[in-house]
């Protein structure tokens, strides 16, 4: 069946939140929601305990749709906060729609959406283009049924994720039983500076246009500073690297790709200078928490020659395999979860493909 179709600009009213600036940030007052945090990217928080408009305030309960870097929905399940620039507060005085269909339905867009990003450092959607795209309008009693649909098919793969930051947790635990907390280095190991260890290196620019949302034949994976961005024709690394996110929402992301990809130029090659493994680095760095050594209020962003100068811990080569090997075996496991993640997100994008075509319910 055939659904009318209504811009998003005339469904609700998107209010930017309020430009903070570095200097803006306090130990206390309110929280300020940065991309990061929607995204768990970064456990850091700022704060605010002046006055704004009640405008750029948030409650639980709020939508929010990030509009820069990441482009994504989220709901805001914290207490209240305020809201900073680059993501969305959507208020619905425009129309009567079904607040759990309009999170779908811009999930349903949001590859449009990413074919009209632009930007060379700093990739968004521009307010005028993104209030001009369309999303299907069906009668209120579909938009419900369609809604509860997709929320089954959404607890299946939320319960695959839970599992999964799970086997996360459990790697970290046993790297720190291991190694011991890499700031405080308890248990004296060797420390070198990241640049005497790690050769760093950006990766090389690519047009979005070049950049396939799907995989096909010749095309090799393609990693910018939010993770996997999708497939190119080109690849400029062949082996096993760890990569840093340089910009972007997830700014100090860590990431072991592996085989023939491209990396952009948001993201932070690294290769040794001396032998490390490779997975022990990835998660002493993802412990560390890069993200906090970034600058720029905008657009944070990682500087190569900063990172360089971070001291890092070295345990001995037989210890990090050792670790290495304990992963190996937890990750057979996850790779199971894994898999069961993969067909959720197929059943899930399967569902919402034909519940908005109008094939599920009429």
């Amino acid at each position: 069946m055939k659904w009318s179709s209504i811009r998003l600009g005339d469904v609700a009213n998107f209010v930017n939140g309020y430009p903070f600036k570095p200097s803006d940030w306090e130990e206390n007052g309110l929280e300020i929601i940065r991309i990061q945090n929607l995204t768990r990217s970064g456990s850091d928080c700022n704060y605010y305990c002046g006055t704004l408009p009640d405008k750029y305030k948030v409650i639980r309960g709020d939508i929010l749709i990030s509009w820069s870097a990441t482009l994504d929905i989220f709901v805001w399940s914290g207490e209240e906060a305020w809201l900073n620039q680059h993501i969305f507060k959507v208020v619905f005085d425009k129309i009567e729609i079904d607040k759990n269909y309009f999170i779908y339905s811009i999930k349903y867009v949001l590859d449009d959406m990413r074919r009209q990003v632009h930007g060379a450092t700093m990739q968004h959607i521009t307010k005028g283009k993104f209030d001009e795209i369309q999303i299907p309008l069906p009668p209120l009693p579909i938009q419900k049924r369609i809604a509860d649909i997709l929320d089954a098919a959404d607890a299946l793969r939320k319960k695959d994720q839970e599992l999964l930051k799970k086997y996360d947790e459990l790697a970290q635990a046993i790297f720190i039983d291991m190694f011991g907390d890499p700031v405080k280095n308890e248990k004296g190991w060797e420390v070198k500076k990241m640049g005497d260890a790690i050769k760093m290196k950006a990766g090389n620019f690519i047009q979005a246009s070049e950049i396939h949302s799907e995989f096909s034949e010749n095309l090799f994976p393609c990693f910018g500073g939010n993770g996997l961005r999708g497939f190119a024709r080109s690849f400029t690394h062949d082996g096993k690297y760890v990569l840093i996110g340089r910009q972007g929402a997830l700014c100090g992301n860590v990431k072991v790709a592996i085989g023939k990809f491209h990396a952009t130029e948001h993201a932070i090659v690294c290769s040794p200078k001396i032998d490390y493994n490779v997975n022990w680095l990835y998660y002493l760095l993802s412990i560390l928490n890069l993200n906090k050594y970034a600058t720029g209020a905008a657009q944070p962003g990682l500087n190569v020659g900063n990172l360089e100068e971070i001291e890092i811990i070295f345990a001995p080569l037989k210890l990090q395999e050792l670790f290495a090997n304990n992963i190996r075996l937890l990750k057979s496991q996850k790779l199971k979860i894994e898999i069961s993640l993969k067909h959720s997100n197929q059943l899930f994008n399967s569902i919402i493909q034909k519940s908005f075509s109008g094939e599920l319910v009429s």
